[in-house]
């Protein structure tokens, strides 16, 4: 398998490489519109404006700020002409997630409504203007929040765009405590089910480029929508099928799912050290980020607006991927079987060349083919391996939502681990296998993943069956051009696999070093497998184990250098996680932590559970210490009636919190019939309790249904540890940051005899 010799090689690479960079570039947000450019486009230091409004402090909901927030956005919406109401319901963690202690809540939703012309539909633009306690919220959800206001905004003074289509604006309540605004909406129902399109935003950074990282299936119509009209159509079939079927992360998507809506949710993932964090403020959102999302929301509103709604029945899940300069190719599933044959024949040829030319046998190949698979595991256990080592380190490391404040270093790192490991394999089987066994038992145990991946998810495979099969054909047309012709074929024929790279790698380390083992570490050994066939001449013929000792060496700089620059300060603070109980029956108090003591915590807790009485307070405890009692009054559970009937004992409570928190938790080891929380019926009855957030200052009426018999319940409300004005906590120093999981709660017992 001759394609090259010597530097050439090398400079085939260079030029892979070059186009790696140039994509992973392109698909950065650069650059923004001026405050005054056309009042028919979209500008972000406009819709900065909106953020410096509404992210001045943290606005949760159940707090004066929220109210605030919910004013200045119901005030906006108005000045744009849209018919604005406050939509006031109880929301509640989504039913089909289920969890033995719910969260539900008051909400206020916002609601906007601008008729269309002629409607066949309804599009509308949500994003949720709650925010989380330790953090004011601008890019999480504020960003989201001005795109759609500014998007609309350029909507109403453009002549030329008179939409066709209702257009809601959609502000969601209690997203950040549990989806709560979101399902409650769906809940109530009365919305546009049958012909509508929603689209979602969201933020888990403060920075990097907006993407489509899912959306309802059937997937067809919507994302030929997006081809035709979004500049930047930052999705691929492969993160939306991921995204929509196994994730974790959670947004108001998840609760119109249920509801038949269909449902585009956009989102941005940079810079994740910033997500919740104090330093979520207007002066860490980047405009590039926020121009790009806003020019995204703005080509839909127009895209969908103008649609007939009545005609998107597609029922397909095509493939689809992004390439450079705003483009997204959309095809049928079965130009990506037929491209993963193409690939299969491709390998097979190549493999009978090389065995007719004696330059290997078939048994060399499949070996190296066999042995190549194990690059995907190692690659994902070295990585695993180097972040628990940098945790070990640096502990606080654990404690960040995401990533560090400076993680492009470990970025580096990471990448530069799977690179290591995919050279340690070559090394070995170029040795063992002989030079042209290994890249094309490397080539083969690429089309074996690419095949399986096909079977059993066509659309979500175009991500590795569109470049191998083009470097498989590549590689096999080297055996029928002139020798001089093979190195230059070939490079053409991976260009393919230097833009997905480029696509896939960097932005999926932005999704967090948490996440890079299972989404980048794949990635980079099968890709780079790939690229890695241009320097196959250029390998050492007998002393190859130096190239990936060097990565090694790599990896371990650009390590410590990530330490050394990743410093602690006032910018860079260090998330930290401290709570204070009150038993209110024993008149006790304790300082408890998720996390083990750091630096400024040691002076609370220490390495000690806080003993059972203080179990399920928080969902994982582990340090405390004891607290001085500080005098604050304990929730309330008023009996507004209580009668045994038939063997069935139905109590009503009403539960409030005099010191005005904005949670409160009711807990049981019983066994309960039916559960009625604010007025609304939540089935199936939780095994453990609730907690409701937005408590208004009345109360919320509770109401039990059980075997008769005596009742014991467990009533604690909850503050945000800064704002609960305990004389016993100190002001922390200006590098510390409080998670939002910090509270102040009392909780006391309830006996009903």
């Amino acid at each position: 398998m001759r394609v090259g010799r010597g530097v050439s090689g090398f400079l085939a690479f260079a030029l892979l490489l070059a186009v790696v960079v140039a994509t992973a570039w392109a698909q950065q947000p650069h650059g923004y519109r001026p405050a005054d450019d056309p009042v028919d486009v979209f500008s972000a230091p406009r819709a900065l404006r909106t953020i410096d409004e509404i992210a001045q402090r943290a606005h949760p909901v159940g707090t004066a700020e929220h109210d605030r927030v919910r004013d200045v956005l119901v005030d906006k919406l108005r000045k744009l002409g849209a018919q604005t109401e406050v939509r006031t319901g109880i929301g509640r963690f989504p039913g089909d997630l289920h969890r033995d202690d719910p969260n539900i809540g008051l909400v206020q939703n916002i609601i906007g409504r601008i008729p269309g012309n002629d409607p066949t539909g309804t599009v509308y633009l949500v994003a949720h203007y709650d925010s989380v306690p330790s953090a004011p919220g601008a890019n999480d959800d504020g960003a989201g929040v001005a795109a759609i206001l500014e998007a609309v905004r350029a909507v109403r003074e453009s002549r030329t765009n008179v939409l066709r289509n209702d257009l809601v604006v959609l502000f969601t309540d209690g997203e950040e405590p549990g989806l709560l605004g979101a399902e409650a909406f769906v809940a109530e129902g009365g919305y546009d089910r049958e012909h509508s399109v929603m689209i979602n935003h969201d933020a888990r950074g403060a920075g990097g480029p907006a993407l489509l990282w899912r959306l309802t299936r059937p997937e067809g119509a919507l994302i030929e929508a997006v081809a035709d009209s979004v500049p930047h159509p930052n999705s691929d079939s492969a993160t939306t099928s991921v995204a929509g079927d196994a994730t974790s992360s959670n947004t108001d998507f998840t609760s119109f799912k249920p509801g038949g809506l269909r449902v585009l949710d956009w989102a941005f993932v940079g810079k994740s050290a910033y997500y919740h964090s104090r330093l979520d403020d207007p002066a860490h959102v980047n405009l590039a980020t926020l121009q790009q999302l806003g020019d995204n929301t703005l080509a839909q509103t127009r895209e969908f607006g103008g649609k007939d709604l009545r005609d998107m029945g597609d029922s397909s899940n095509p493939a689809f991927f992004p390439l450079p300069f705003g483009l997204l190719v959309v095809v049928p599933v079965w130009v990506i079987i037929a491209l993963a044959v193409v690939l299969v024949l491709a390998v097979a040829w190549t493999i009978r060349q090389v065995r007719r030319t004696g330059e290997a046998s078939i048994k060399r190949v499949v070996l190296a083919a066999i042995t190549s698979l194990l690059t995907v595991p190692l690659a994902i256990t070295a990585t695993v391996g180097l972040l628990l080592l940098l945790r070990e380190i640096r502990p606080r490391f654990a404690n960040a939502p995401v990533d560090p404040f400076r993680p492009e270093l470990y970025h580096l790192a990471v990448l530069a681990v799977s690179i290591a490991v995919l050279l340690a394999w070559y090394a070995f089987a170029h040795r063992v296998f002989g030079p042209t066994a290994a890249p094309v038992g490397l080539l083969t145990g690429t089309a074996l993943i690419g095949v399986v991946f096909t079977a059993f998810a066509p659309a979500a495979a175009q991500m590795l069956v569109v470049p191998a099969s083009a470097a498989a054909l590549g590689v096999a047309l080297t055996f029928l051009v002139p020798d001089r012709w093979r190195l230059p074929l070939l490079t053409v024929f991976l260009i393919p696999t230097a833009i997905f790279t480029g696509l896939t790698v960097w932005s999926g380390i932005q999704a967090g070093l948490g996440t890079a083992p299972f989404l980048v570490a794949p990635v980079t050994v099968l890709f780079g497998g790939l690229l890695l066939l241009v320097l196959v001449p250029s390998w050492p013929q007998r002393r190859g184990w130096p190239v990936p000792l060097t990565a090694v060496l790599i990896v371990a700089a650009l390590t410590a250098a990530g330490l050394a620059v990743d410093r602690v300060d006032d910018q860079h603070p260090r998330r930290t996680q401290l709570g204070y109980a009150l038993d209110a029956d024993r008149g006790e108090a304790r300082w408890i932590s998720a996390l083990a003591p750091d630096d400024w915590t040691r002076a609370f807790v220490t390495d000690s559970a806080p003993g059972p009485r203080y179990d399920g307070l928080w969902d994982k405890m582990v340090s405390s210490g004891p607290a001085p009692v500080q005098q604050l009054p304990a929730p309330v559970a008023e009996v507004l009636a209580d009668t045994t009937d038939a063997g069935t004992r139905t109590v009503r409570l009403r539960l409030t919190s005099p010191r005005a928190a904005t949670r409160i938790d009711l807990k049981w080891d019983s066994a309960f019939r039916s559960l009625r929380v604010a007025g609304r019926e939540i089935t199936p009855v939780p095994a453990d309790g609730f907690h409701f957030h937005g408590i208004p200052a009345e109360g919320i009426e509770v109401e039990l249904v059980a075997p008769a018999g005596p009742l014991t319940l467990r009533l604690a409300d909850y503050s945000w540890l800064p704002d609960s004005h305990l004389d016993a906590l100190p002001n922390p120093p200006g590098d510390i940051d409080f998670r939002q999981d910090c509270a102040a709660t009392v909780f006391r017992t309830v006996a009903l005899p």
